[in-house]
Parts: C-alpha cells; sequence; structure tokens
C-alpha cells in the first residue's frame, strides 16, 4: 500500500469547540505517528466534513455548538457515506452511567477526558490495528 493510500485509510477527524483540545489530539497523533487529522469545532461543521471526507475515525464531544455529539452521530448514522466511520466519544461527561448513555446514542467506543497518551494510543489501536 502507497504512503498515501495508508494517510487517506486513517483519515481522522477530531471535532472539539476547543482548540486547545484540538491541537492536544494533533500533538498525540503526531507523536503516534497518525496523519494530521480533520478538525471541526461545533456540531454542524463535523457532520458536513464527515458526510464528505472519507473518515475512518470520528473522536468527537458530546458538548458541541449548534448540534451535540449525539445529534451529529445520529445523523451521520443515516447518511450511507460515513456510517462505517468508527466514533468515539470523548468528553468531560464521565459520571457514572455516562459511558453506557454515549454506546447507547450511537458511539463506537468513550474516552473521558482527561485521558493519557496510552488510552488515547490503545483506542486508536483499536480501529487501526498493527
Amino acid at each position: 500500500m502507497s504512503s498515501e493510500n495508508n494517510t487517506r485509510s486513517k483519515n481522522i477527524l477530531v471535532a472539539d469547540a476547543n482548540a486547545d483540545y484540538r491541537s492536544l489530539l494533533r500533538c498525540y497523533l503526531e507523536r503516534l505517528r497518525y496523519p494530521a487529522p480533520g478538525e471541526a469545532r461545533d456540531g454542524e461543521e463535523a457532520l458536513y466534513l464527515a458526510s464528505t471526507q472519507p473518515f475512518r475515525l470520528i473522536i468527537m464531544e458530546i458538548a458541541l455548538p449548534k448540534l451535540d455529539g449525539f445529534e451529529v452521530v445520529r445523523r451521520l448514522r443515516e447518511n450511507p457515506r460515513p456510517r462505517h466511520a468508527w466514533t468515539v466519544a470523548a468528553t468531560a461527561m464521565a459520571l457514572p452511567g455516562d459511558r453506557e448513555k454515549c454506546l447507547a446514542g450511537g458511539f463506537d467506543s468513550y474516552l473521558a477526558k482527561p485521558f493519557t497518551l496510552e488510552e488515547f494510543a490503545r483506542m486508536l489501536h483499536a480501529v487501526f490495528p498493527a
């Protein structure tokens, strides 16, 4: 597989209103030798990007402006193009039951903020096995 195809096969979208958090995830991905992610600042932008580009992984905060993460995931599941993207709720929702709520709401995986580089790497390995 060519490097270009490999990069495309690992297309990642990070959706979070917090620019510092998006920057942190860019650094994590760079350190783990993944390509730079696409970025969305709100739910509408995340929905648009995920509907028009072939992302394999979408890492999304639940509390997004305009459309929350649950609504974005619901709409993505209705659209045949991005429905196969793996969705991760990377959120500060970390009370008992929040993980289950995110998974029941359509997310494939869950990471409670703050999470470590090691936790992030384990999630990436589950999505992109070696």
